[in-house]
């Protein structure tokens, strides 16, 4: 049967009216002061990370209470005209608002975030890490699935496939980076082995959950989960092989491009004149290893923007990229994309019998990272002799405890996995609604922890706070000492998190944090921070003495 497609001209012909521009505009206005609104107060009331509180904005605005898409003002509908056929395509407002919100979210928000996630990957600090944190990574990344997809299958196997039920399973693999750090410098135990430890576990959780999500995408598209979900539109479905080759074809040329192009163009480019050309070339690469990480080697998109940004850091050593688009896409993209996801949730639909799904897999959840971070911990002890330094129950706990929460990952890999028609969207629904309560149950289990351990004794580590400041922004004043940092101390990329706070972690464990309200906070060797100091104080003064002292006289 021969199947007609029909062209109709949004843009060359059509145009865009100033009308329709402006409904956008009002409608991104809407979505995004209702996830900042809702992200700064469920934070102040109830201590969500910003993170839920946005996709609970987004779920108040859409079907589940408010269902701004059906507003008489948004959902007057769009007349597109074929001019051959005259055929006649009504598109409402709102739907196409947000198929250009999904859009801009998939392309580049979602890119930026496994870009970032890549970015905050050293290879060489990875191959430093302790034996817990590796372990532990592994083992939080694994756990999840085999546990999950089990219970999936064999308790609500009625309603799910065996590709659905191992989708559901990579879906919780992935721990948030940014979660864990944001809640342990906010209880200020940053400083506890336990901390230490859930940073490294972290990213390489994260690598494993990743390279295991290319490879269920690999048996999807290729059909070995089933024909009703191939989506291999270059060769025949059942041919593994295949799907496998294109796979190395993709990595051996984003290697190639990686190593030869990426990093050498970004050194260039820091050391000469052009720096500030460095922030579009990442944007570049970026979109251009989602891109080919998909149309070659059939991986998700993700994959190829996780490994341009762990190239990109080879040459940007100053995390220049980083410092010029992260405000923007932490402050706008990023709300948005997440205001989106909530919009696509109709808690309605769920009965109570999906409820019960939803607190079965949140307890699977939980339990398959704490088994992950316990095993590793015991592992660890069996080569510690001074009983005095092996880890104790409530460590291990708070170890657990911070990789619980998943976040920006999980909602990325879930989007993605909806959008196969792997999951119905009830099934969507549970997803989004596991991964909000894992980020509100970490913090929970954080405090008893930190309660607990407190009655046994803390370790204690300096810290100093400065500002903050009258005459100059604190948040310009932490760009500039970490400018400064950088040419004395290594240093990793700067972590944004949630209310204009940033963290540059140094050697030794010893950190740099901006908080807008408080100043700029020091901690770890007490030695170190005061040289730091000394070395910013007179590379100041002597940038300042190059200042003229009489104008006039010029």
């Amino acid at each position: 049967m021969d199947i007609k497609t029909l062209s109709i001209p949004l843009l060359s012909d059509a145009g865009i009216s100033a009308e329709f521009t402006a409904k956008f505009a009002l409608f991104l206005v809407i979505l995004l002061l209702t996830t900042i609104v809702f992200g700064k107060l469920l934070k102040f009331l109830f201590k969500l990370p910003i993170v839920a509180g946005q996709i609970i904005g987004g779920v108040i605005l859409g079907p589940s209470l408010m269902n701004i898409q059906k507003f008489s003002f948004f959902d007057e509908p769009i007349k597109l005209i074929d001019s051959t056929q005259q055929y006649i395509c009504n598109i409402a407002y709102t739907d196409m608002f947000l198929f250009f919100v999904l859009l801009i979210s998939s392309a580049i928000t979602v890119s930026y975030l496994l870009w970032l996630a890549g970015h905050e990957t050293n290879v060489q600090d990875m191959a430093k890490v302790g034996m817990e944190s590796t372990l532990a990574g592994i083992l939080a990344a694994v756990t999840p699935i085999i546990l999950i997809s089990a219970t999936i299958y064999f308790f609500f196997g009625k309603y799910y496939s065996f590709a659905s039920a191992m989708g559901q399973g990579v879906i919780f693999s992935a721990t948030s980076v940014s979660i864990p750090i944001a809640m342990l410098i906010s209880y200020g135990k940053m400083n506890l082995r336990p901390s230490k430890a859930t940073i490294g576990a972290a990213i390489i959780d994260d690598i494993i959950a990743i390279i295991l999500f290319s490879i269920f995408m690999i048996l999807l598209q290729s059909g070995m989960l089933g024909k009703a979900y191939c989506t291999n539109n270059y060769g025949d479905c059942g041919n593994i092989s295949y799907a496998l080759i294109k796979m190395l074809v993709a990595f051996i040329i984003m290697f190639i491009l990686g190593k030869f192009f990426i990093g050498p163009v970004t050194k260039w480019l820091s050391k000469s004149k052009m720096s500030h050309l460095i922030p579009p070339f990442a944007a570049l690469m970026m979109l251009s290893y989602f891109s080919l990480a998909e149309l070659v080697g059939g991986l998700a998109g993700i994959t190829g923007a996780y490994f341009a940004g762990l190239f990109h850091r080879t040459g940007d050593l100053k995390h220049k990229a980083v410092r010029a688009t992260s405000p923007f896409i932490n402050t706008i993209l990023l709300p948005i994309f997440l205001g989106s996801v909530g919009m696509q949730v109709d808690i309605r639909t769920l009965k109570l019998t999906h409820w019960v799904t939803v607190f079965v897999l949140l307890f699977v959840a939980v339990i398959s990272k704490l088994i992950g971070c316990h095993i590793s911990t015991a592992f660890s002890n069996l080569f510690i002799k001074d009983k005095s330094k092996k880890w104790s129950f409530w460590e291990s706990h708070l170890f657990g405890s911070a990789m619980v929460a998943r976040g920006e990952v999980g909602l990325v890999i879930a989007t993605i996995l909806n959008s196969t028609h792997l999951m119905s969207t009830k099934q969507y629904v549970i997803c989004v609604a596991v991964i909000i309560l894992t980020s509100i149950t970490s913090p929970i289990m954080l405090l008893i922890g930190f309660k607990k351990l407190e009655k046994g004794g803390d370790e204690s580590e300096f810290a100093l706070t400065i500002g903050p400041f009258k005459n100059i922004s604190t948040r310009h004043l932490f760009d500039v000492i970490s400018t400064y940092v950088e040419k004395y101390e290594k240093a990793k990329p700067i972590i944004a998190l949630s209310e204009g706070k940033k963290v540059l972690t140094l050697s030794k464990n010893t950190k740099i944090i901006l908080k807008p309200e408080r100043g700029i906070i020091l901690k770890g060797s007490e030695t170190k921070i005061k040289r730091i100091l000394s070395n910013i104080k007179s590379s100041l003064s002597h940038d300042i003495e190059k200042i003229p002292g009489n104008i006039e006289n010029m």
